[in-house]
C-alpha cells in the first residue's frame, strides 16, 4: 500500500482540481490500483494529469513534468497507452518506460513511412493481413483498420476457418486540433467547437463543456435549462443507439429491420428539428444555459417519435435477431433496453419542465473545473482552465478512446462478418478520439 496514493484517493478535492502527487507516488500507478478506473490523461501547465473514477466520483491526479517527461502508467492502466502517445504528439512530453511509442495522430510527420505506426506483422504459412480505410467507397469514418487473419486456436479449441487474430487501428486522419481552436476564446464562443467534437454526441460534449465553464466561472444555469439539457441528453442517447443498432443489423444482413431502425431515427431527427431548430440539437447548449427554448407546439411530434423508437427496438428480444447479431447481441440488447427506458423517462420529464428563463450571465471568472455528461458510449468529460474569462487550456475526453482497446480484443476469433457487426454495434467516434 502507498499511503500518499491512499490519501489522494480519499481526498475530497472538487472535480477539476488536481490532487498533486510526487514522482514516486505517481510512479506507483504503473502497478495499477483496483480501486481506480482510468478515464483519460493529458498535459497542461507543465504537469501530467490522469483522470480516474473510484466508482462514485471523478478523481484528477497530477505530477510535475521533469525535463518534459513523466513515468508511464500504461502498465497498470493499459488504456492510458493511447493517451500517452497522443500527449507526445501534441506536446512532446515523454512517457518514460512506455512500451508503445507509435504516433497517435502525427502520421507521416517526419515525411517518411518510418514515422507511421508499425503494425505487428503476422508470420507463418496461411497467415495474412487485410487493410481497410481510411478511404472507403461509401460514407465511413476516416480510420485505417489492419486485420491479421489466419487459423484461430485458443486452448483446446481450434478452427480451420479463417478468423481474425488481431485488429489494430491507425488513427489521426480526423484530427482537427479542436482544443487549440478553443484556447484564448471565451466559453460562449468556444462552445461551438465543443459541440463539433462528435456529431452523435454533440449535446453530451456541449453539456459537459458548459458544466465545466459554469463551475470555473461560478455561474449556475437556470432550472428550465437544466431540465431541458437532461431531456436533450436522453434523446441524443436514443438516436445514437438507434444509429448503432441500424448499422449493426445492416452488417448482419437484415436490410428490412435496418430500414425500420433508420426510419425511427429519422423521425426522431425531424421532430428534434421542429422542437429545437436543429436535427442534432447542435449549438443549443451554451455555458450559462441554452441558446434556444423548446417549442411547445413540437412536443407532440417528439412524443410520437419516442413511441415509435420504443416500439421498433422490441424486436431485439426475438431469438432470431439475437442469433443474427452473434457476439454483438448483448451490446445490441443493452442499447435496445436503454432506448425503451430513455423514451419513458423523456415522456415523464417533458411534463415536468419548469417555466422560466433559459440562460444566465457567465461571469469572467478564473479557475479550473471538470464537467461531465453521459453519451450513448459512456461518460464524456471536459476539463477547463479559465483566466479572466478566457480559456487558458481545455481538454475533452470521449469514451471512444477507452473503448477502442476493448473492441480490438473483442473481434479476436471472429470471422470478418461477425467482426463488422460488432464494430458497428460499438458505434465509436473516430473524430472524437482524434480531437
Amino acid at each position: 500500500m502507498n499511503p500518499a496514493l491512499d490519501a489522494a484517493i480519499a481526498s475530497a478535492a472538487p472535480p477539476g482540481t488536481a490532487v498533486m502527487l510526487d514522482a514516486a507516488t505517481w510512479r506507483s500507478l504503473a502497478a495499477g490500483d483496483a480501486r481506480l478506473a482510468f478515464l483519460g490523461l493529458f498535459i497542461s501547465g507543465g504537469r501530467v494529469h490522469a483522470l480516474f473514477t473510484d466508482g462514485s466520483a471523478p478523481l484528477l491526479l497530477a505530477t510535475e513534468l521533469i525535463a518534459n517527461a513523466y513515468p508511464s502508467i500504461a502498465t497498470g492502466f493499459p488504456q492510458a497507452a493511447w493517451f500517452e502517445r497522443l500527449a507526445f504528439d501534441q506536446t512532446g512530453a515523454i512517457a518514460e518506460s512506455a512500451t508503445d511509442r507509435r504516433p497517435a495522430i502525427a502520421q507521416g510527420a517526419a515525411g517518411t513511412d518510418a514515422a507511421w505506426p508499425r503494425f505487428i506483422e503476422t508470420v507463418g504459412e496461411g497467415f495474412y493481413q487485410i487493410g481497410a480505410g481510411p478511404v472507403a467507397g461509401r460514407i465511413a469514418s476516416p480510420v485505417h483498420r489492419r486485420f491479421s487473419m489466419g487459423r484461430f486456436s485458443m486452448g483446446r479449441f481450434s478452427t480451420d476457418d479463417t478468423r481474425i487474430l488481431r485488429l489494430e487501428h491507425r488513427l489521426g486522419y480526423a484530427h482537427r486540433g479542436i482544443a487549440g481552436l478553443m484556447r484564448g476564446k471565451s466559453p460562449r464562443v468556444a462552445a461551438r467547437f465543443a459541440a463539433r467534437i462528435a456529431g452523435d454526441a454533440t449535446v453530451a460534449h456541449a453539456v459537459a463543456f458548459a458544466r465545466a465553464a459554469e463551475a470555473a466561472s461560478g455561474a449556475v444555469a437556470p432550472p428550465r435549462a437544466v431540465a431541458l439539457r437532461a431531456i436533450m441528453i436522453a434523446i441524443e442517447r436514443m438516436t445514437a443507439d438507434l444509429a448503432a443498432l441500424a448499422a449493426a443489423v445492416a452488417a448482419a444482413g437484415d436490410a428490412r429491420f435496418a430500414t425500420l431502425l433508420g426510419q425511427a431515427r429519422e423521425q426522431s431527427a425531424v421532430a428534434l428539428g421542429e422542437a429545437f431548430g436543429h436535427r442534432l440539437m447542435m449549438d443549443i447548449v451554451v455555458p450559462g444555459g441554452l441558446a434556444l427554448d423548446l417549442r411547445g407546439d413540437a412536443v407532440a411530434s417528439l412524443l410520437a417519435a419516442l413511441d415509435r423508437a420504443s416500439l421498433v427496438v422490441r424486436a431485439f428480444a426475438w431469438g432470431r435477431v439475437r442469433r443474427d447479431l452473434g457476439p454483438a447481441a448483448g451490446i445490441a440488447q443493452a442499447r435496445a433496453r436503454s432506448i425503451r427506458v430513455l423514451a419513458a423517462s423523456v415522456r415523464a420529464d417533458l411534463a415536468m419542465v419548469p417555466e422560466g428563463i433559459i440562460a444566465a450571465a457567465l461571469p469572467a471568472g478564473t479557475g479550473t473545473a471538470l464537467g461531465a455528461a453521459e453519451s450513448a458510449r459512456g461518460m464524456v468529460y471536459h476539463w477547463i482552465d479559465l483566466l479572466d474569462g478566457q480559456i487558458r487550456d481545455c481538454v475533452a475526453i470521449d469514451p471512444s478512446a477507452r473503448l477502442l482497446p476493448a473492441l480490438e480484443a473483442g473481434v479476436v476469433g471472429l470471422d470478418p462478418r461477425a467482426a463488422a457487426v460488432l464494430i458497428a454495434c460499438y458505434g465509436l467516434s473516430v473524430g472524437a478520439i482524434d480531437g
